[in-house]
């Protein structure tokens, strides 16, 4: 698994959204126990520390050392520094393995083997991802022009699995049907454009050319918004692709 956030994990840990409170209960649900999850790809923990809500323990890693550094202490949860490709689970252990807004970036051959290593039979993997921002459409047009169309060539390929919404990945699972949830976030402009600022993208042009892109974004923004201490509502198109294994037990 590549990553790309080594750097400013504190400002990556704020700037990213929380996950909708419905999709834990919902997950809770389907999993066939509740003894153990594995946040796999976990960054800072945002979704370790819900999952702990509902499971007994939380096994939790990401790639990469810097992200693992500013996650969220939990009594309920470890965390480790590991690719999700090779780690040091056993087998058959886990209740649900979770992947939030990282599975574009991982090789999936080695992943779906290391997945089917640990989980349960029965168990349940569940992923999900969001696209962009939503701010109304006068505001989407000052990010498209001022932000989106420089970040263009500045995208990584698999970027642009996460924008299809996982349809080009070939699940080797039966996946399973899942309700729509909502992502929406109550936002100040300084938190849209700290969001921006996280993009693996922005971080590459910003490191090439610098940041002038987001002062003239900004300025536009501003015209629009008013106070940029003002919190509005910021909706975020949202996915979620859950299976089991074809040998798994029905739950």
């Amino acid at each position: 698994m590549r990553t790309y956030f080594n750097t400013a994990s504190d400002m990556y840990s704020r700037a990213r959204p929380t996950y909708p409170a419905e999709l834990y209960f919902w997950l809770s649900k389907q999993a066939p126990g509740l003894s153990l999850v594995w946040d796999s790809a976990c960054g800072t923990g945002q979704a370790s520390v819900d999952l702990a809500a509902y499971f007994e323990r939380v096994e939790a890693s990401d790639v990469s050392e810097a992200q693992v550094a500013e996650a969220t202490p939990h009594r309920k949860i470890n965390y480790h520094v590991c690719s999700s490709e090779i780690t040091p689970f056993e087998d058959n252990s886990f209740d649900v393995v979770c992947v939030a807004h990282a599975l574009h970036w991982f090789d999936f051959d080695s992943f779906w083997a290391e997945l089917k290593r640990v989980l349960k039979p029965g168990g349940l993997f569940v992923c999900w991802g969001y696209n962009w921002i939503r701010l109304g459409d006068h505001e989407d047009d000052v990010i498209d022009r001022y932000v989106l169309q420089k970040l263009h060539p500045y995208w990584q390929q698999e970027s642009k699995i996460l924008w299809r919404e996982y349809k080009d990945i070939a699940f080797p699972m039966n996946l399973i049907e899942v309700p729509k949830f909502e992502l929406t976030q109550n936002w100040s402009m300084y938190r849209v454009f700290e969001y921006i600022r996280s993009w693996s993208a922005t971080s590459i042009l910003i490191e090439s050319d610098g940041d002038q892109f987001l002062e003239e974004a900004w300025m536009e923004m501003i015209k629009l918004w008013g106070d940029p201490l003002q919190k509005k509502t910021i909706k975020l198109p949202f996915f979620v692709k859950a299976g089991r294994f074809e040998d798994s037990p029905a739950n």
